[in-house]
């Protein structure tokens, strides 16, 4: 469940807060800080004012925006903790920002609380996330089916990328033709089916829950690409196992953003 991964173990206010401010205010952040329990995530927009806020630096309404690619560790064997797995970013210790850091991690809640999904991770790019999740997803000799209406970089790196350098292949299906992709899915060896929810550029919408559907009848991870439709359409409730974000689209609003989760 999503609220499993928004929840933290512990709750921070800016030291300034902590200074400045009355107790019974310092409650009032923490509490703000930290996510409903109620399980709400059949509303993106009821989910997105549930989830866990992070304040600023030193007071600010909005959270800070860290700039630091490393971070500062006192203690030798809180170092040999955190690089256990005991200490990470939700009880707010961080290492090297390529793994994290609190402003990709917020960003990673409020994400996951849009989709309703256990855990997002941001990427830098909407192509990064998309090969990321792929390669996650199938090995050498793999097979994918794939929407023929798919952004531009996506079909090139399924046509001519994977099948070079990784031994994937891609069979192309009008996602429309739900016969098509039930008979291009191979049970067995086929590994992923892949599509957009409004295809980029064509908007082709897809049948979400019947496609994944037949997917999951033959053993199939399906992967969507939700970049069109954020608040709009939820496809891990219409039964996608993995969902993928451009964020410079929609998301960002201005288009001067390139990041993905």
């Amino acid at each position: 469940m999503a609220d499993t991964f928004l929840i933290t173990t512990t709750t921070t206010t800016p030291a300034t807060a902590k200074r400045n401010r009355p107790d019974d205010e310092t409650e009032t952040k923490k509490k703000l800080m930290t996510p409903s329990p109620q399980n709400i995530f059949t509303d993106p927009a009821a989910a997105l004012a549930s989830t866990r806020h992070e304040f600023g630096e030193h007071g600010g309404v909005n959270m800070s925006i860290e700039a630091s690619a490393t971070f500062t560790v006192m203690e030798p064997e809180t170092l040999r903790r955190i690089f256990t797995g005991e200490l990470g970013p939700d009880s707010d210790y961080y290492v090297y920002s390529r793994h994290f850091n609190p402003t990709v991690l917020n960003l990673s809640r409020l994400m996951a609380s849009l989709e309703g999904t256990e855990a997002a991770y941001c990427t830098a790019s909407g192509m990064s996330a998309i090969s990321a999740s792929i390669l996650q997803l199938t090995k050498s000799g793999g097979h994918v089916v794939a929407s023929r209406t798919l952004y531009g970089g996506t079909h090139a790196l399924l046509q001519h990328f994977l099948p070079r350098t990784c031994n994937i292949t891609t069979t192309f299906v009008e996602i429309s033709d739900i016969e098509s992709v039930d008979e291009a899915i191979i049970e067995g060896k086929t590994n992923v089916l892949y599509f957009e929810s409004v295809s980029n550029p064509t908007l082709t919408v897809a049948n979400i829950p019947e496609l994944s559907r037949i997917a999951h009848k033959k053993g199939v991870t399906v992967v969507v690409d939700n970049t069109f439709t954020p608040m709009v359409i939820s496809p891990v409730k219409l039964g996608a196992d993995v969902v993928v974000h451009s964020i410079s689209k929609f998301v960002s609003g201005g288009a001067d953003i390139i990041a993905v989760v």
